[in-house]
Order: C-alpha cells, then structure tokens, then sequence
C-alpha cells in the first residue's frame, strides 16, 4: 500500500529522518503536534436532567460518514515499553521513559527514549526474537542488511517498507560503516529505527475513498495498516503480530468484516484479558488520580480499622482483576452482570470482611457467593468502596460524584471557590443549643443543603447515599456507632437515594441501598452510553464529540439485546471513528 506524505512534510524520508541518528546513533526525536485542550466549567445550575448532552443522543441524519478531527499521538510509556519487548522477545525488558504521554515529546523525553534504544541494544543476549538475519560478527553481507532492514523494518514500523524508506535506512548503515564495524553499523540502524518518529507516533495519513463509500469532507479510512496499529493498541496494548500485518497486507482490513474478524481473534487472546483489566482499574480510578490516592495507599484510621494491611488492599485489587475478567471472558459478559453479580474471589482477609466462610491466609483465593442483600457488582466491593472513602468514615459525596462523572457521564467541574471544606464526620455535634447525634448522611445533607453547594449536591448527594450501609473500608453495617464509654451512641442508616432522570426517555429511578442502586445503574441507557464513551477514548485516546456519537451509539448495548462487553469492544473497531479519519485542519 502506497504511503502519503503528511502536509508541512517535503517527502517521506524527511519524515523518518526527523530522528536521523549522528555518527553513533545519538538520535532527535521532533514534537510535531500540540494537542488540543478542554476546559471544565464550574458546577452551576441542575446536574440532573439532560445537563452535559446526552452521549447516546441520535447520529447526525446527514448520511455521511462522519468523524472529529484528531491529532497525530505518540506512544505511553506502557505502549512503548510493551512494544520493545514483542519485537525484541524479551518479555523482562524494564525502560525508563518519561511518563508523560502527551503529544508533544520534551527534550527529557527524548534523551530518555535515546537511553531506553542504549538498554535494548545492551540486553541483546536476552533477544528471543531474531532480529539479524545473520551472524552479524562475520564478513560484510548486503543481503543481511537488506533482509534486515525489510523483515524488522516491517515489524518495527508497522508497515511494509516502500523502497525510497529501505533505500534511506541502507544508506544509513553504509555511512555509519564508513567508521564502525558491520555489527555495530547495523545496531545504529536498529537504533535509528525504534527511535524513529514512525515507531514513536502513529502516524495515520489514511487512503482514498472506496467507490460509493459516502464520506463526508475531509474524511477517508484508515489503511489497512493503521487499522491494525488500532486494533493491536486497543487490544492488546502493544504492536501488531505478524498475522494482523499479514492481514493489513492482503487487503483484509479494508473492510469491516475484515476488521472484525481480527479484532474477534485479537479479544480471544489472553494478552486482551490484561488490556481489559487495566481498563477497568482506570476506570474505577485504583491507580488514584490527582483527587484521591491510590487504592493501595488510601489512608485509613488504624484504630477504626484494624484489620486493614498491605494483604487485604491487594486482595481488595485481585478481586476487582478477577472479577471483571471473569465476567468479561469466561461469563455472559454482559454489563448487567459486571453490575449485580454477587460472585467474589476472595483470600481469608477479605472473605472476613465481607463476612462470609473463605480460604483461610493470605495466598489462597476462592470464588464464593456473597449475600445479595448486601452486595450486587463493582461497586459494592471493598475496591471502589475504599478507595472512595475516607480516613475514617464513608463518602457519600466522593462516591456520588464519582458514579455520576464516571459511570453516567455527567462532569460536575471543580467546585466553587466558596466552597466548605469542613469534614463530614458525623457524630457529636451542637445544634440549637443541644448536643445531638447526626448519621453521616445527616451530616452531609447540613453542610451541603443550601447556598451555592446546593445545586451539585442534589445530584451528588442522592447517589451516593444509597451506599451508606458500606464504611470506609467496605465492610457492611447496619447502623454507625459512636461516641466513648461515657456516651456511646448507635444510630440507623438511612440508605435511601435515587438516581436522577437523565435522558430523554429515563426516569428518575428511587433507590433503597447499593444492591437496588447498582440495578439500577445496570438498566440505565446512560450508563450504557458512558461506558462505551470510555472505551472509544482507550481506542482512540480522544474524548468523543458529536461528530462521534454514531459511532458511540452503534457500539452501545441496548438493556433489551442481551449485549455484552465483548459485543460493545467488537462494534466499537467496526465504527466510523475507529475505520475512518479527519485531518485535523479540517
């Protein structure tokens, strides 16, 4: 398939040679694109209703295919560390790269990806991938450099070579010979190569239309090539196996169907159960975010909680992995069970927590059931419980603002300046003169009831109330206590709420506690709609705007098909978005 030079650019050599190497394979990785920025508004007016659009709203009638202007990205750090070890076989290989991933590489940046070509070159004995076509200590063999350069090179740049970029990379070998030794002319190629911009960033310049395919201005698919650096980067992190170049060679993935089924085999693959339970952390937030810490370093009162240890939060994690894998791969995979299922993998810790009979210690693990009146799907496991709460008492107001930004997509931006940041505690507190005791729910609805707070919080609060009945660790209770030896006091949880009428055509549903909450959520269009939203930017590594939302309402699993996850992820690599493209001056 025929390459097009990107504008700006004179040819394509000039592309690849922006990492040209000096003499000793030094090379200078160029920022190219700046990546667009959003702004979030502050939280204003009614959060319920159909404030933020409605994701899954109605696909423009227009007939064309239609999709946003994205800019050119370059590979995490995860992506690229993950990459050097397929195509080096050394699954062991640890890099030391900049964490920032966004468009534009830094000079930090690329001093450390010139260090990390250094440390793969070094860990050449733990290759277990041939990468030489030849003794490489021998004589001189132009016919090693040319299969060098063409089978690597293929891999490497996830395309085959055009002969203007083989031409371009021999030349580099026979300069760098001028000075070195075959073996070491070759290694600075190998490391002009995985320098490369076209390694680094994916460049995605699309093909021309085919006949009757009605594209709107702008826009032209993918090549097969770019279809599969999609496909292996969304599935399974990482670049493409032989077979989806083979495939993107053939012409097989020019086409839906095509595309299709190599995402259908690429989802078979354990390396996709990784992908998917990295997902699902991030979208829980277990790695923390720049609110909250991670699910490992949540604080927690240890005289509240006793019984919490470095074992018990990654039993907490292993559960959640184990969990959504097994829903996903091995059961129905629908959304509803993820949701409600009461199945657990639990050691002897969290088996106690949860209250139910488990393997005893830290190291055996079990499925077990727990009780359904207690506990329905992900978000009533200790996971999401602990991590959204806090030190000492539960969160009714993190845990609500979470489910209505993440899960139902409904942004809340920063609070506003005036905002209280007094803790809700509960407890003891003066009113009116007298000494009382409020529930924590009592607390929250004092402080957040009126003035300018009011308006977020009857979104928030009502959600998050429905999982009052978890404290800040996760264990159930069915009342909060309190207060000293003098003045002990117990009080009943109220774990009413509801979640608020958000599209068009769903109604405010009244909830009493997470279990008829998490049914809800499992029903809810919106949650559909949201879920999908997350999965098209890990696909696209972009947020969805409207002229995406065909694509997000194709992959969306309606509650009457029976859809699963699989089904939604499989859709999603068959949509406009994921096939087509616009250049971003357009």
């Amino acid at each position: 398939m025929k390459r097009t030079k990107p504008d700006g650019v004179k040819s394509l050599e000039e592309l690849d040679r922006l990492a040209a190497p000096a003499r000793r394979g030094t090379a200078l990785v160029g920022a190219v694109f700046l990546a667009a920025s959003g702004m979030a508004s502050g939280c204003v007016g009614d959060v319920g209703g159909d404030v933020g659009g409605d994701v899954g709203g109605s696909p423009s009638g227009s007939g064309l295919v239609d999709v946003a202007p994205a800019r050119m990205r370059r590979m995490t750090p995860e992506q690229f560390t993950s990459s050097m070890r397929d195509l080096f076989g050394d699954p062991a290989l640890q890099l030391d790269l900049d964490p920032d991933a966004g468009e534009v590489a830094s000079l930090l940046a690329v001093d450390k990806l010139n260090a990390a070509a250094e440390a793969i070159v070094a860990r050449r004995p733990s290759w277990g991938t041939p990468v030489f076509p030849c003794d490489t200590r021998g004589a001189d063999d132009e016919a090693c450099v040319d299969g060098f350069v063409r089978t690597f090179g293929r891999r490497a740049f996830r395309h085959t070579l055009d002969e203007a970029e083989v031409a371009m990379l021999k030349d580099q070998y026979a300069q760098a010979r001028k000075e070195q030794s075959f073996e070491d002319a070759l290694l600075v190629v190998l490391k002009t190569m995985i320098q490369s911009p076209s390694v680094y960033y994916f460049v995605e310049l699309g093909r021309a239309g085919d006949e009757g395919e009605a594209l709107a201005s702008g826009v032209r698919p993918l090549t097969g090539w770019e279809r599969a650096a999609r496909l292996s980067y969304f599935l399974w992190n990482t670049t493409p196996d032989d077979a989806l170049l083979d495939a993107a060679e053939s012409g097989a993935l020019d086409t839906a169907e095509g595309v299709r089924a190599q995402a259908e085999r690429l989802l078979a693959d354990d390396r996709a159960r990784a992908t998917a339970r990295r997902f699902f952390a991030d979208w829980l937030e277990l790695d923390g975010t720049n609110k909250h810490a991670s699910l490992e370093n949540a604080p927690k009162s240890p005289e509240i909680y006793p019984e919490d240890s470095p074992a018990l939060r990654a039993a907490m994690r292993a559960e959640i992995e184990a969990l959504t894998e097994r829903v996903i791969f091995e059961g129905d995979g629908r959304f509803e069970t993820l949701l409600t299922t009461t199945d657990a993998y639990v050691n002897g810790p969290l088996a106690a927590l949860y209250g139910v009979e488990g393997p005893a210690g830290d190291d055996a693990f079990a499925w077990v059931s727990l009780p359904g009146d207690q506990r329905a799907g992900i978000f009533t496991r200790a996971a999401f419980l602990s991590v959204f709460g806090s030190v000492e008492v539960k969160s009714p107001i993190r845990r609500g603002a979470y489910l209505l930004e993440q899960v139902l997509c409904r942004p809340l931006g920063p609070p506003p300046p005036n905002a209280s940041d007094v803790p809700v505690k509960g407890g003891a507190v003066e009113e009116n003169g007298a000494l009382v005791h409020r529930t924590i729910r009592q607390d929250v609805e004092a402080k957040t009831s009126s003035g300018t707070c009011a308006s977020c919080h009857k979104a928030i609060n009502p959600i998050g109330f429905a999982f009052e009945h978890y404290d800040a660790l996760g264990r159930w209770q069915a009342q909060e206590t309190g207060g000293d030896a003098e003045s002990p006091y117990t009080l009943d949880i109220d774990a009413r709420g509801s979640l608020p009428a958000l599209g068009q055509d769903e109604e405010a549903v009244e909830v009493d506690g997470g279990v008829e909450m998490s049914a809800a959520l499992a029903a809810s269009a919106t949650a559909r709609a949201c879920l999908t939203r997350h999965f098209f930017q890990t696909a696209l590594r972009r947020v969805p705007v409207d002229q995406d939302l065909a694509s997000v309402e194709a992959a969306t699993p309606a509650p009457e098909s029976g859809g699963s996850v699989r089904d939604l992820i499989l859709d999603l690599t068959t949509s406009n978005a994921f096939l087509h493209l616009r250049k971003a001056e357009e």
